[in-house]
């Protein structure tokens, strides 16, 4: 039986696992734009996929737009992404504490977020075919590997543990092979999707754990990675909210905003993810078959973010040992 059967024959997607150490470095933007249109400022907190400062660049036009919308002052929060931490866990632990409003997440840090706190779900992205994307294992377009298999013993990176393309879903379709990724591979955790690409293309690494966004990135301007394996489709990532720190009302404006913005402003829902055509309503049901998973290779520590704080020094301790990125 194979891994996606595992987690019930009933599930469109799959996915992955786990979070980790942050430092608490914070970027806030906020404007001198006149949106200062509610006494209380509203945090959106932003998933680190990138450096804050392209975090913003995909993100600006959303928050313009949302404070225009509502009404409301909400500001965009950035974390850190260097090493292996990055603001992963920080992002999971404001939003569940109610530090921050919202966050957009990935699957495996909304399932975390709502195992810890009264965060659920509420929209994603869609493109065409629906509200999934998938992720790769890429090569540089000229290397002679053709499997999963000719990188046994190759350097291969990974993003973080908290990744779903770049760890969980294929640490899952490994283990149901019953290999290690850090057996099969000389493997580490680069941190963010860009450092992982950038990697290999550079030739300090022979393949990458990456997802769809950044290998279609990479390829933009001619083809420089191929994929040689491609996992099942995975649901988007959501936007999340603190269900004790917002009331419905607010809630209620955000969403009728974000479900508009395709006849009012679909440059600023492309900025986000090109491949993008709308927000779209999302729930927790949407991301089960993601905590099935992580339940199922991380069980219940998978909740404690101070053990993911300690596995993130770990592997950075690794990196360190490795000299790179």
């Amino acid at each position: 039986m194979g891994f996606l059967n595992k987690i019930g024959k009933s599930t469109k997607i799959l996915p992955i696992l786990t979070i980790f150490g942050a430092c608490f470095f914070v970027f806030l933007t906020g404007g001198a734009d006149g949106a200062e249109k509610s006494d209380r400022p509203i945090y959106l907190g932003v998933l680190p996929e990138e450096k804050p400062t392209e975090m913003l660049k995909r993100f600006e036009e959303l928050e313009r737009y949302l404070r225009e919308e509502t009404g409301l002052n909400i500001h965009l929060k950035f974390y850190p992404t260097a090493g292996i931490t990055g603001g992963l866990t920080a992002i999971v632990m404001e939003i569940a504490n109610g530090d921050i409003d919202f966050a957009w997440l990935n699957a495996v840090t909304c399932v975390q977020a709502n195992g810890v706190g009264p965060v659920v779900p509420f929209a994603c992205g869609e493109r065409k075919g629906g509200p999934y994307y998938r992720g790769y294992l890429a090569v540089r377009a000229n290397s002679p590997y053709q499997s999963f298999m000719d990188l046994r013993g190759k350097m291969v990176c990974g993003t973080s543990a908290s990744s779903v393309s770049g760890n969980l879903i294929p640490t899952a379709w490994l283990l149901d092979k019953k290999l290690d990724k850090f057996t099969l591979f000389k493997f580490y955790y680069l941190g963010r999707e860009d450092n992982a690409a950038r990697a290999v293309l550079v030739g300090e690494f022979e393949g990458c754990f990456i997802n769809e966004y950044t290998f279609d990135n990479f390829n933009e301007n001619g083809v420089k990675l191929r994929s040689i394996w491609e996992h099942p489709a995975v649901p988007e990532n959501p936007f999340c909210v603190n269900t004790e720190k917002v009331s419905p009302e607010v809630l209620e404006k955000v969403k009728t905003a974000l479900f508009n913005m395709d006849k009012k402003d679909l440059a600023g829902i492309k900025a986000v993810n090109k491949k993008y055509e709308k927000w779209t309503p999302a729930q927790w049901e949407d991301y089960t078959s993601i905590k099935r998973l992580t339940d199922m290779i991380y069980g219940q520590k998978f909740y404690d973010l101070y053990y993911w704080r300690e596995l993130a020094d770990k592997t950075k301790k690794r990196l360190q040992q490795y000299g790179g990125f």
